[in-house]
């Protein structure tokens, strides 16, 4: 089977649809498929959409409703061509409330299918289109696991300190300067706590004032970008990985791959991490600063918490979140779109 992929972003590699279109795209070529990426930040969709009309493939399967869905929808509607939509995060918790409603929903009505990664994810869509029921579909993310191949130089940390580490890009939505409060309060407490924060600058100027915060906090370290041959290295060496955001599209990849690592997992209050991170066995859940605080306090003085948490983590992973599960179930909804 031929397949054409669209995804808002494959540039950086660390963005969560770059990293999620990557893993398909492995996956099923490995499984003896044919597949064409076409990214949005690196061709503009006039040029997508020549592309795929000189060369069709069976099916085109877009990532994001509203970034890589209409450029689907208008490939379909102009060859004739089923799509799949798999829901992302924005698409759904943005997309759906916002002036780009009717563009979304008109992408959702018109698909052969509609994957989300949790059954969350499909619950809030069909309160907004119940009439979408048939062709939604519940695909849970795989996980690869990322390289470690990382050059520490001062960020090598060899005197016992309890590293809190947040992989995101800084955007609004990653909500990533909220840890520094209370793991300043934490640190007051016990020297040995510190804050590492990986991810590309997604938003110049919500970048610049996290940044500017961090810089009031020694304990605090901003690592930039991190490749995915490299960021493995902060997963295996964190004692806890932080997700603050503010909604995520039915699970985070960072979520996922911490636990694969085996790290614990102190994570917001919101539909995407409750669906991988149980409270007391995976991780824990915070609503404010104050659960935060509390959570990561417990983490900080009890190891074998952690550690029990990590290898159960580890083990929801390897039981339920396999690419190779992932990949059998988006197969199964292409044969079924395309009758082959």
């Amino acid at each position: 089977m031929n397949i054409t992929l669209i995804t808002p972003y494959y540039h950086p590699p660390v963005r969560g649809n770059a990293v999620t279109a990557r893993r398909i795209e492995r996956q099923l070529r490995a499984a003896g498929h044919g597949v064409t990426v076409h990214a949005l930040d690196a061709a503009p969709a006039e040029e997508i959409l020549r592309r795929i009309a000189a060369d069709p493939p069976d099916l085109i399967h877009a990532l994001h409703a509203y970034l890589g869905g209409r450029v689907a929808r208008e490939a379909g509607r102009a060859t004739g061509i089923p799509y799949l939509v798999t829901l992302t995060g924005s698409d759904v918790y943005e997309a759906l409330e916002d002036a780009r409603r009717r563009d979304t929903l008109a992408v959702l009505r018109d698909a052969a299918a509609v994957a989300a990664f949790h059954k969350c994810v499909r619950c809030r869509v069909l309160d907004h289109h119940p009439s979408l029921a048939e062709t939604m579909a519940v695909i849970p993310q795989g996980v690869e696991l990322p390289g470690e191949e990382f050059e520490w130089g001062e960020e090598r940390f060899e005197g016992g300190e309890f590293v809190f580490f947040l992989p995101a890009g800084l955007r609004p939505v990653k909500n990533a300067a909220f840890a520094l409060g209370p793991l300043a309060e934490l640190h007051r407490e016990d020297p040995r706590v510190r804050f590492l924060l990986a991810g590309p600058i997604l938003d110049r100027e919500y970048g610049a004032a996290t940044l500017e915060a961090m810089d009031r906090h020694p304990f605090a370290r901003y690592l930039g970008e991190v490749g995915r041959g490299a960021i493995g290295a902060l997963f295996h060496r964190a004692d806890v990985v932080i997700n603050s955001s503010i909604f995520e599209g039915g699970m985070a990849n960072s979520v996922l791959e911490a636990l694969a690592f085996g790290t614990p997992v102190l994570a917001s209050y919101i539909d995407g991490n409750r669906s991988v991170v149980k409270e007391g066995a995976t991780g824990f859940l915070f609503r404010g600063e104050r659960e935060f605080l509390d959570r990561a306090r417990d983490l900080l003085r009890n190891p074998a918490l952690g550690r029990r948490l990590g290898e159960q983590g580890r083990e929801l992973v390897r039981e339920r979140f396999s690419p190779e599960r992932e990949t059998e179930a988006y197969l199964e909804l292409y044969r079924r779109i395309t009758g082959a």
